[in-house]
């Protein structure tokens, strides 16, 4: 089933600047480069070393080529692994994260439309083409009515739910029949954003929750470790790369926040 590692993705902090180590310090063949990502060729195999900056993009992931990922998912209970999602179509084919019997994540790549249309020249990122926040490991569909309903009973405006209990209730009761298609907090919290920006959820007024103060050393601090990122804050609750980022910030704190803080801190800055 498994052929092959097709790539290996890495986040960097700076594209130009990884580029240049890897090829020129590392000896590694630059094939393609995009925008905010570049592709190199492992010498003694075809897989790709995939260099990249995009927060909708893993900060770390490995993909294994299989011939035909909708054929796997049709076969699941057969082969015993539990898919995160339906297959997802990606450039040149379909992607997919499951779980084998032992609760190990594999990501799959197949190839089945490149032949037909695919774009072979593309860098395959296995982010679905043209998706609000992609390159994540599912993408199951946004049950509006029960959310709004249950967004409305939990009673907290979004800004104020990530990292709280008041959001893992939610999560609890969204997901409770989902079975094999339960999206994961970060695509619950997806949805919420998606219906708030079109007007579809109920107004629940101002965050009950205020962020703690911080003096101006730490909120540079801050600053600096999200980046660009600060643009873009609405998407970093519940990724690896807010993790790292409460973290680190933590590491100069004289007491630790918690996620729900830094987030807290994060809204009220981005505004």
């Amino acid at each position: 089933m498994l052929r092959k590692i097709d790539r290996i993705l890495i986040r960097v902090s700076s594209l130009e600047a990884a580029i240049k180590f890897y090829r020129d310090t590392l000896g590694m063949t630059l094939s393609r480069q995009a925008a905010n990502i570049a592709s190199f060729k492992l010498a003694d195999q075809d897989a790709e070393l995939v260099l990249h900056a995009d927060i909708d993009l893993p900060g770390e992931a490995v993909y294994y080529l299989v011939d035909d990922v909708r054929d796997l998912y049709k076969r699941r209970a057969e082969l015993r692994l539990k898919f995160q999602g339906p297959p997802v179509p990606v450039s040149r084919g379909y992607r997919a994260a499951v779980k084998d019997p032992f609760g190990t994540v594999l990501l799959l790549l197949d190839r089945s439309t490149e032949g037909a249309g695919g774009a072979a020249n593309t860098i395959e990122d296995a982010k679905a083409p043209g998706a609000l926040f992609a390159g994540v490991e599912q993408k199951a569909p946004i049950k509006r009515d029960a959310l709004s309903t249950i967004y409305q009973n939990i009673g907290r405006t979004a800004d104020d739910l990530p990292y709280t209990p008041h959001f893992e209730s939610l999560y609890s009761s969204y997901t409770l029949d989902a079975g094999d298609d339960k999206p994961t907090r970060q695509e619950v919290w997806r949805h919420l954003l998606n219906m708030r920006k079109a007007g579809q959820l109920p107004k629940l007024g101002p965050a009950k929750s205020k962020p703690p103060a911080i003096d101006e050393e730490a909120e540079k601090r801050l600053r600096d470790l999200l980046g660009e990122d600060m643009g873009k804050r609405d998407r970093l609750p519940y990724t690896d790369r807010f993790d790292k980022i409460v973290n680190e910030f933590n590491k100069t704190q004289p007491r630790r926040l918690s996620p729900h803080l830094v987030w807290r801190i994060v809204a009220r800055m981005a505004k």
